[in-house]
């Protein structure tokens, strides 16, 4: 073979190699960007029976026994609270008492349902409510308190003239379309039982 034709092929050959090297084929298909799915809301409903929220003696500290356990009839509540489209409520009761001391102590947890759109104005009443114990005699004082829920407060009530020195914590929350009075009262009370009692309260509510 000469060298001409040994040119004339090595030109093919690089030249067919060049083709197929340059020929990419069809333009990659870009991958389909899918819309990114929104978070779904979470819902601003509770979807357990409010006696299945309630505080059993195993969220309290030992010494405290029942007192009380009931649902709250419509008879029960208060003008206010039906105006705001009160649904249902629960309310239990714990004590602790050491007679030798003369020394006793209460938990109630009163637990309410409304529609989750009168949830700041019922939240709002029923704080002005608890401000309004307050008189010549009665010191009514808002304490501060870990955030609970949606909206939260503590308040803290002496009597002047009481003689046995009972002071009463009370905590309000609103959680979903929930409710809570907790309170606390009596001759030996522990503001950080109420903390936590709250929080468990508060945990319960799904």
């Amino acid at each position: 073979m000469n060298h001409a034709a040994i040119f004339v092929m090595l030109i093919c050959v690089l030249l067919t190699a060049g083709c197929s090297f340059l020929d990419w084929g069809s333009s990659p298909t870009q991958p389909t960007s899918l819309p990114l799915s929104s978070p779904t809301p979470e819902s601003k409903l509770s979807t357990i029976e409010l006696s299945a929220m309630a505080l059993q003696l195993s969220d309290l500290p030992d010494g405290y026994s029942i007192k009380e356990r009931s649902d709250v009839s419509y008879a029960e509540i208060s003008p206010m609270a039906r105006d705001e489209g009160w649904k249902k409520g629960y309310f239990v009761s714990f004590y602790r008492m050491n007679v030798k001391n003369y020394d006793i102590t209460g938990i109630t947890q009163q637990i309410s349902s409304y529609p989750p759109n009168r949830m700041t104005l019922i939240f709002d009443e029923v704080k002005n409510n608890l401000n309004t114990r307050a008189d010549a005699s009665i010191s009514v004082t808002e304490l501060p308190f870990p955030k609970t829920g949606d909206r939260t407060i503590a308040l803290r009530s002496v009597d002047a003239n009481d003689q046995y020195g009972i002071i009463t914590y009370t905590v309000i929350f609103t959680k979903k379309d929930v409710l809570e009075q907790i309170e606390m009262r009596g001759t030996t009370t522990d503001y950080e039982v109420l903390k936590d009692s709250a929080q468990k309260a508060a945990s319960k509510i799904q």
